[in-house]
């Protein structure tokens, strides 16, 4: 893009600023990131397959049901507003989710968190949300925390705390 907000951070500012090549921080990052992470790209020879798929009105099942056939490990659906579903898709990734499949929950507005358990069930249906996290960030992690473990609870908190 050719956008000078392409690296906005609509959710929760900037840190600081740069100019003309001088950099001057106004803020700390309270999430771990970088060396205080828990992923080190040095311990990862490959990553697993994990499929991001967009939720629209009137969504079919189709690329739920290809995703899992194709060997995902996990799915990062771009819902509606607050991460919504149509209810073909949702069905779709609960039986996915049951089958071991990690499914999270994200939004596709652009910014904004997803919340827990507000209109899905995310309990009931075995999802996990992004919090503030885009779709495409949002996979990033997941592919690392799948590296980790496949604990629903562990990976949640990387959610939390990345």
């Amino acid at each position: 893009t050719t956008n000078v907000a392409a690296f906005a951070s609509p959710n929760s500012g900037k840190i600081g600023t740069v100019n003309y090549g001088v950099v001057n921080f106004y803020m700390a990052p309270l999430r771990k990131h970088t060396v205080a992470s828990e992923f080190n790209i040095k311990d990862f020879k490959s990553l697993p397959r994990v499929d991001i798929i967009y939720a629209h009105p009137q969504d079919v099942s189709d690329f739920v049901e290809t995703a899992v056939q194709k060997g995902a490990k996990g799915i990062v659906v771009a819902g509606m507003g607050n991460g919504n579903l149509y209810p073909d898709t949702e069905a779709a990734l609960a039986k996915a989710s049951e089958a071991g499949v990690i499914v999270v929950r994200s939004s596709r507005t652009g910014s904004g968190s997803t919340s827990v358990s507000s209109e899905v069930d995310d309990a009931k249906l075995g999802f996990l949300t992004a919090d503030n996290l885009n779709p495409q960030k949002a996979r990033v992690l997941l592919m690392l925390a799948l590296s980790k473990t496949s604990d629903k609870a562990k990976i949640q908190s990387f959610f939390a705390t990345h």
